[in-house]
């Protein structure tokens, strides 16, 4: 009996090998998070400069988790090669946590026009 076990493990590690091969290929993996070259004090008006590198025509979110208030920014430059530089302002205050993080598309979104006032 444990033999016949152990032939449908075997049996069955070719598919998995296979499916796992198959979902590091794709696009809906998270990328890493994009380097952080500097977080600024706030200035004047309570904005946060803050620059980095990412991936290529990536999105780049900063978030602050105090306020729950952020920004999303894309990454490009014109001559850049895959990694680009990214700067996005936030309103924050010092000792406030940002979370910043990367990603390309996205999907289930809505378009709404700002109306004239």
């Amino acid at each position: 009996m444990p033999l016949n076990r152990t032939w449908l493990l075997v049996g069955a590690l070719p598919g998995a090998l296979l499916c796992a091969t198959a979902s590091c290929t794709s696009r809906t993996l998270p990328l890493p998070p994009p380097v952080v070259d500097d977080v600024g004090a706030p200035n004047a008006q309570g904005l946060v400069r803050v620059t980095g590198h990412a991936h290529e025509n990536a999105s780049v979110g900063v978030l602050n988790d105090t306020t729950m208030s952020g920004v999303i920014v894309t990454s490009s430059d014109v001559d850049c090669e895959r990694i680009c530089t990214w700067e996005a302002r936030v309103p924050a205050s010092a000792g406030d946590q940002l979370r910043i993080w990367q990603f390309f598309e996205t999907s289930g979104f809505v378009e709404s026009t700002v109306p004239e006032p």
